[in-house]
């Protein structure tokens, strides 16, 4: 493998239309739901909204799959991505830096804020967990399906496409803040931390399944957090 941090990811060829297609589909998927109080009652929208968001991501993620596809065949037909045993080591090493990325947020919230029994907890987390337990389908989504799809959005089309016109610092950091303000969360820099070694990962690997491992093992842990804490 050639590749380095500032290597930029080029793209195979009519890339424009085959990297709208799934951010329309996301969007959709997205922005649909806001309807649904015009002509559901209040007790028929969680399943609704479970069943729509759990087959709409499925969708999504089908369809980007081959929206992206020719892009990895190049990477890969350039000899840019790593090799099985490679990309396993950066996913250990994602993992190890995600969790190490975290926890010095967090000590940096708890220095700011005065100790670790003033840090507010998370509401976008808080948010996702109170859906999980009135929605359990959403696991799915949650767990598996929202963590591709961000990966195919935010790594590849967002990240992928900066790095053709900046090096990997700035891709990173309009990438991350792009990410962190998405979640529309409170806990704005875990966001950019996460997107940070997301991105680094996929830019030493080429290959995106490795991100999404990592974002995948994280969603699972925190989703196993839950159900350990109830």
């Amino acid at each position: 493998m050639k590749n380095s941090v500032n290597l930029p990811f080029n793209m195979a060829e009519k890339w424009q239309i085959r990297h709208v297609i799934p951010i329309v589909i996301y969007l959709i998927v997205q922005l649909v739901p806001a309807t649904f109080p015009s002509f559901l009652s209040k007790s028929q929208i969680p399943s609704v909204l479970g069943w729509w968001l759990a087959i709409g991501f499925t969708v999504a993620v089908i369809v980007s799959f081959y929206c992206l596809r020719p892009d990895w065949q190049k990477w890969k037909a350039e000899g840019n991505q790593t090799d099985t045993m490679d990309t396993l080591k950066w996913i250990g090493i994602g993992i190890v830096l995600l969790y190490v990325s975290l926890i010095s947020v967090n000590l940096i919230d708890a220095w700011l804020s005065g100790g670790i029994e003033n840090i507010a907890k998370s509401q976008n987390t808080d948010d996702i967990m109170k859906a999980i337990q009135v929605i359990p389908i959403l696991q799915v989504m949650v767990v598996l399906l929202g963590p591709i799809m961000e990966e195919f959005l935010f790594r590849h089309i967002m990240f992928g496409n900066l790095s053709t016109k900046l090096n990997f610092i700035f891709s990173f950091v309009l990438s991350g803040v792009i990410f962190g303000l998405i979640h529309g969360d409170n806990k704005f820099l875990i966001y950019v931390a996460m997107s940070f070694v997301f991105s680094l990962v996929f830019v030493k690997t080429r290959r995106i399944i490795a991100p999404i491992a990592i974002h995948v093992f994280n969603n699972g842990i925190v989703v196993l957090a839950l159900y350990a804490t109830t």
